[in-house]
């Protein structure tokens, strides 16, 4: 769980803001709480992803709201729909727990910063009921967004159902900017820009992706490559790294595969202790293995995510090729290069694209009514 370092200039905002001791007090208590519900809202999505067998890298909450990032979103819409309903549901189950214990919140809770502990829980109650709302409206990629995609999804493509949500959410990430300007809301107008970038952007993300199709790793691998022995200097690889073109090179004794080295390491290796240090020395032995049979799809975002360069690809325990990010990245190029009555000249696999690793869903944080002085500030 992170805090971004902009939400405690916030906090830190809020404090100063204030017209007294006693009002930052009980207004940083209520956004502080405000926060903890949207860190569960984020373990909710998070909780059923990890069921669903999606690992959970980090949640981190932010000004706007927070973000569970997850390694992959099934394509699966009855699982996105099940990891989506998830996080607007831990906040329904926190609502209805306050409600009953400080009543139904009125329009001078959410306005007015709280001078009481009953203030204080009905303003809870009903913010979480406003998340709820809030996070519901289809601007995709927000909750609501996701949802309305997987429901595409039931009808149409993947990607088509992208596309159209993407749509969706960019027009209302408009209105929300709009509405934002006019009543000079700054988190509304936040929220919207975030959600006009962030559709684009998954939108031309999962366009690239299925360029990959349903092809693996063996289909993209590089066969012919150099390999270096642990005993070898370092001065040996760099005279590689120019003679094949490699960056990184597997690091193989009697045919096992014991780490990789790369062209940074090896440099640095030669500027601090000189040319004859033994490849050994300078070796990761930290790296990702790949099979061949493994999709190509996957395998890249797993590259993108850990920042992997070269991943050795092995077969019944023997290395049989390279995948390079420049692999991967070149027949993209030429995929999308095709017009569509010439891609059959690729031969597919299989029409079905295999997992994505996705963003998790962000939980935006709706725009509260300003308070007259000192001003309240907004969750």
């Amino acid at each position: 769980m992170r805090l971004h370092v902009t939400l405690l200039v916030f906090l830190g905002w809020i404090a100063l803001s204030a017209s007294s001791v006693v009002t930052a007090q009980w207004e940083l208590l209520r956004v502080s709480l405000i926060f903890v519900c949207i860190g569960l809202h984020e373990l909710g999505h998070s909780l059923v992803a990890q069921q669903l067998g999606v690992t959970v890298r980090s949640i981190t909450l932010l000004p706007i709201g927070g973000v569970a990032a997850l390694r992959r979103l099934p394509e699966n819409p009855w699982h996105e729909i099940a990891i989506t309903v998830a996080g607007p549901l831990v906040n329904a189950v926190i609502a209805a727990v306050l409600l009953p214990i400080g009543g139904w919140p009125t329009r001078t809770d959410l306005m007015t910063i709280p001078q009481s502990a009953g203030g204080l829980v009905r303003a809870l109650a009903g913010t979480n009921i406003v998340l709820v709302v809030f996070n519901l409206i289809p601007a995709f990629p927000m909750d609501g967004g996701r949802l309305f995609r997987a429901v595409l999804g039931l009808l149409m493509s993947y990607r088509r159902a992208t596309a159209v949500a993407a749509f969706v959410g960019q027009g209302l990430a408009v209105v929300f900017m709009l509405v934002g300007w006019h009543y000079a809301e700054w988190i509304l107008m936040l929220i919207g820009i975030f959600i006009f970038f962030a559709a684009g952007g998954e939108d031309k993300l999962v366009r690239t992706r299925s360029l990959l199709g349903d092809f693996k790793v063996g289909d993209l691998m590089r066969r012919e490559f150099a390999t270096l022995a642990p005993t070898d200097t370092v001065e040996r690889g760099l005279q590689l790294v120019y003679q094949t073109g490699q960056d990184a090179f597997p690091v193989l004794e009697a045919g096992q595969l014991l780490g990789m080295v790369d062209r940074p390491s090896l440099l640095a290796a030669v500027n601090k202790r000189g040319p004859l240090v033994q490849v050994s020395a300078v070796m990761d032995g930290r790296f990702l293995v790949v099979q061949p049979q493994d999709p190509v799809a996957l395998v890249q975002d797993e590259i993108l995510s850990a920042g992997w360069g070269s991943v050795p690809v092995v077969e019944d325990g023997r290395l049989v090729g390279l995948l390079l990010p420049d692999n991967i990245s070149r027949f993209q190029m030429v995929r999308a290069g095709l017009k569509a009555s010439r891609r059959p000249i690729v031969a597919e696999r299989s029409p079905t694209p295999p997992p994505v690793i996705e963003a998790a869903p962000p939980t935006a944080v709706p725009p509260l009514p300003s308070a007259p002085p000192p001003p309240t500030a907004p969750a």
